[in-house]
């Protein structure tokens, strides 16, 4: 039961048992002192289980007069609450996880970029098609719109092959994704590119 409190597993082994008849409805079970020796928990441990019974109708706890147990179905309620609590606190972990791999893939994708972007520039003499990045900056009028509205091929003979924006990597971005300031654009193709992007772009 990773995740959950030690009070909370406490209250749900006392349901389980209630459910399978260990303790059963209108029984008087050990005090306070005594769980907590059972559990190997302080008192205060035990209260806080007892006090999560009884706001569920579970249990009635009475000063002097001990623990007695009312219901064997709201007991059943109780272990499925949390079960459902337990799975769902599972799929959230599990979905950060996710988050937190997919952010670490995209940094990686990011320096292969940008690996490759050096290398090439040491072999520019050799390869005439050269990958670069540039920054898209306030001063272009048309951000917003899609790489084919824009005729991104048609006007500077470059191929997007890579887009960031923030910590979102797109790879091979297709003529539908939109060019919005603030994104770094990786764009191949032959040394004209560069200036006709530089001009594309109002940066000329």
């Amino acid at each position: 039961m990773g995740g959950l409190s030690r009070y909370t597993q406490i209250a749900l082994d006392m349901s389980h048992r209630i459910v399978q008849g260990e303790f059963t409805v209108g029984e008087r079970i050990y005090g306070r002192s005594t769980l907590a020796s059972l559990y190997n928990v302080s008192p205060e441990t035990i209260r806080r289980s007892l006090a999560l019974l009884a706001e569920g109708g579970v249990v009635k706890v009475s000063q002097g007069s001990g623990v007695i147990i009312l219901s064997k179905d709201l007991a059943y309620e109780f272990i499925e609450k949390y079960k459902g609590k337990h799975s769902l606190a599972s799929i959230k972990k599990e979905l950060r996880n996710l988050l937190e791999e997919k952010k670490k893939m995209d940094i990686n994708l990011w320096d292969m970029v940008h690996n490759l972007i050096e290398y090439s520039d040491n072999l520019k003499h050799i390869n005439p098609y050269n990958p670069f990045e540039i920054d898209i900056e306030s001063s272009y009028k048309e951000a917003g719109k899609t790489i084919a509205e824009v005729e991104f091929w048609k006007k500077t003979g470059g191929t997007i092959i890579a887009i960031k924006r923030g910590e979102q990597m797109i790879i091979s971005p297709g003529p539908k994704y939109t060019l919005e300031v603030g994104d770094t654009i990786v764009v191949v193709g032959d040394q004209d590119v560069y200036y006709k992007l530089k001009q594309f772009l109002n940066k000329l």
